[in-house]
């Protein structure tokens, strides 16, 4: 079995900060049990001796990547990412690339520093309007205490030595543009080293996030432009496990993912990705409890 990745999904006990108009974790109801505690928690030992096991399996498998995700922002609870990193360096760090998933708040020069320090090389920014720094914000939702300006935080991202990968939402904010390029002119001012364009996913639970994605699919014909651009312009350097190609383009990598959560119906030999849960158990499937590995 190829497994590409390992999410680790860090508990949150509080909702999350930002408020995301889509938020695909809202679409789903978490009845995954958040089993973390403090050190001083006769449990810490156990849960991390739990989640030590689920290491060594994505290791076994050849697993070299590791994401820090969650239902919130990882950054809301760096105790978790304290311990994290108390595992993998009992380990001797078998994962040689670590990422964070994040919409960009709490990313203040300290929690960059612990970042750095735990081993994360790559930060992957979600932005919903790269153009809009008003307009990115309004859609993430983000609290008027913890707003920021796209430019000032790539700088200071790239400043603490990290790569910067843009994943942009792609939603009809982006209607008018009718030239691919002008996404990379952006891309080269903000420092970008990788891009991912995602496609909008929605779950058909009928959640009001599910119907604010369906009202803001990107227009027809897009994102073939942009596809058409890449193939065009870029240079092709090697085909990921899920089937989605690497392409070199204006020296960033750059990837076009239209299945970000993973639903394909075809059983096959392939997983996109390992799940570690706040219950501190390994499943293959966001919304499934029945993906249950162990």
């Amino acid at each position: 079995m190829i497994i590409q990745t390992m999410s680790i999904v860090v508990p949150t006990k509080n909702r999350c900060v930002n408020d995301c108009a889509f938020c695909c974790s809202k679409t789903h109801t978490n009845d995954y049990e958040d089993r973390f505690r403090d050190k001083e928690s006769q449990d810490y030992l156990l849960y991390k001796s739990d989640l030590r096991r689920r290491f060594d399996y994505a290791r076994i498998h050849d697993v070299d990547t590791i994401i820090l995700t969650g239902t919130g922002e990882a950054l809301q609870n760096v105790p978790f990412l304290l311990m994290v990193d108390e595992i993998l360096k009992e380990m001797n760090n078998p994962f040689p690339r670590i990422e964070i998933q994040t919409s960009g708040v709490m990313l203040t020069d300290i929690n960059l520093t612990i970042l750095r320090q735990i081993g994360v090389s790559t930060i992957s920014l979600s932005i919903s309007n790269i153009f809009d720094d008003e307009s990115n914000l309004k859609i993430i939702g983000v609290h008027p205490n913890l707003q920021f300006k796209l430019d000032e935080l790539c700088k200071k991202i790239k400043s603490h030595g990290f790569n910067l990968r843009l994943s942009l939402n792609m939603t009809n904010v982006y209607d008018k543009i009718s030239k691919p390029g002008v996404f990379f002119e952006r891309f080269t001012e903000l420092g970008a080293n990788q891009i991912t364009f995602r496609e909008m996913y929605y779950s058909g639970n009928d959640t009001k996030e599910d119907q604010w994605i369906k009202e803001h699919l990107i227009r027809e014909g897009l994102m073939d432009d942009i596809r058409q651009y890449i193939k065009d312009q870029g240079k092709a350097q090697y085909i990921l496990p899920f089937g989605a190609t690497v392409y070199s383009i204006h020296k960033m990598s750059t990837v076009v993912d239209d299945d970000c959560m993973d639903t394909k119906t075809e059983v096959d030999d392939i997983l996109k990705y390992l799940i570690l849960r706040e219950d501190g158990k390994l499943y293959t499937d966001w919304g499934d409890e029945g993906s249950l590995i162990f």
